[in-house]
């Protein structure tokens, strides 16, 4: 029971954006969970990512988080898209239930973004005056942040445009500082997922952070074998999936974050999960994140064995030959081996366009030669000034979000980057070589989009 003089002064110390509650549960020990789900991608191709934020938002809702509490970002371009066989559902497993039903959507079509995905972890006024959800957790608040999309060497995907590990990091380090959460985990289902806190992420924040892939490795898509009107799409992700069915059917009370990571680990079998940030918090509950409640609605009773995994980098070719070989329709047949013919010259053309682009590095005598920079994977340690080449590279080369193709890649800079060691003025010739090699070899990008 609180005295009259202690709730005097926490009323007398009360900002304007701190509310009482968020006072009174840090003194009596008490907190609120509040999530952030994220989809970073758009077109049909890749349905696996708003498939698993809409089975994360039923695991959240399932286990007692209320739907106030929880920021949906995705294009919402799936479900009611022209290649959905099955018009306004979703499905994360092979003959599971329809996912899409119910998910309370925040953030939707262009304002999928950068913006205003860290404007919402930051609790941002301006997005809060526009009527936008954003987190308005307190210092004793609990936060659960899951992101599903692609990954490069530092890169997180979005539909138009891409979110950097430093912009990133930074973020986390605002909402610590600012106390806007007591402790928080983020998961990560992207390639290259480990990169984006590796050597970056200090353990001293209250976070604890799982990851579908290392620094130098793809993630893989799920269930990209199913049979009948979805063939050739992949419904979900292994890592993904494998928490989402963990999440399912255990006890959240007594699973502790770490339990729940070895059973991903065992569950994702073509990657290999990462932990990140202050470990020592694997030890509390998943219920302290995703909800204390016994679910009574699971998406998956029992889970659904891994299968047809495949290569996130190689969905694309393989949903268009899926639809090749399962088609009885010889001007379908025909319209999908155009589509693949399209797909595969674009790659073609940003392979050998990026190649002349590093060779001009080179010649610069930023490398010794083309071979060496991209037979070698250095460790991204200088997330700064890699972020300003990758900016560079953005604004002068491809739009890395729209050309997710690129993305694997990436790792070329970080070598030139941590091979270079640059300091101010070696850099601003780099970035000044780099953009006039862009506009020489990406002038003539025929291509809406490489992917």
């Amino acid at each position: 029971m609180l005295s009259f003089f202690t709730l005097f002064a926490i009323l007398f110390t009360l900002g304007s954006s701190s509310p009482l509650v968020d006072q009174l549960n840090a003194v009596n020990g008490t907190y609120n969970i509040q999530a952030v789900l994220i989809a970073g991608s758009n077109e049909f191709y890749n349905y696996r990512h708003q498939a698993d934020i809409c089975h994360a938002y039923h695991v959240l809702r399932n286990h007692g988080v209320p739907a106030e509490n929880i920021i949906v970002f995705m294009y919402d371009d799936i479900a009611n898209n022209r290649e959905n066989p099955f018009p306004g559902k979703i499905y994360n497993i092979p003959n599971g239930p329809d996912v899409y039903e119910g998910v309370a959507k925040d953030y939707t079509g262009k304002d999928v973004n950068v913006a205003n995905f860290l404007g919402a972890l930051k609790g941002d006024k301006e997005l809060a005056a526009k009527g936008k959800k954003v987190l308005t957790t307190g210092p004793n608040d609990h936060v659960f942040i899951y992101f599903s999309d692609h990954g490069g060497a530092g890169i997180l995907g979005m539909p138009s445009e891409y979110l950097s590990s430093q912009d990133l990091n930074d973020a986390l380090v605002y909402m610590n500082k600012n106390q806007l959460y007591g402790k928080l985990t983020f998961y990560v289902e992207a390639c290259e997922a480990g990169s984006i806190f590796d050597k970056i992420l200090a353990d001293n924040l209250n976070i604890f952070v799982t990851t579908a892939s290392n620094p130098e490795e793809s993630s893989y898509g799920v269930y990209c074998d199913v049979e009948g009107p979805l063939s050739g799409t992949c419904l979900g992700d292994e890592y993904s999936v494998a928490w989402l069915q963990d999440s399912d059917k255990q006890d959240l009370k007594t699973e502790t974050l770490e339990q729940q990571f070895k059973n991903v680990v065992k569950n994702t079998p073509s990657s290999h999960p990462q932990e990140y940030g202050q470990k020592s918090l694997s030890s509390l509950d998943v219920g302290e994140f995703q909800g204390e409640s016994a679910s009574t609605n699971n998406i998956a009773n029992e889970p659904v064995p891994a299968s047809g995994q495949v290569n996130s980098r190689d969905i694309p070719l393989h949903s268009l030959r899926s639809k090749i070989i399962s088609s009885n329709d010889a001007s379908q047949v025909a319209i999908h081996k155009k589509q693949l013919s399209k797909v595969i010259a674009a790659r073609k053309y940003l392979k050998k366009s990026l190649s002349k682009v590093i060779q001009s590095l080179c010649s610069a005598g930023f490398c010794p030669n083309v071979d060496r920079v991209y037979n070698t994977r250095k460790p991204l340690v200088d997330h700064k000034t890699y972020d300003k080449v990758v900016k560079q590279f953005h604004s002068s080369c491809l739009n890395i979000g729209v050309n997710s193709d690129v993305l694997k890649y990436m790792y070329t800079f970080v070598n030139l980057v941590e091979e270079n060691k640059f300091n101010e003025s070696t850099l601003k010739i780099f970035l000044q070589t780099l953009e006039k090699s862009c506009k020489k070899h990406f002038a003539n990008n025929q291509f809406q989009a490489i992917v």
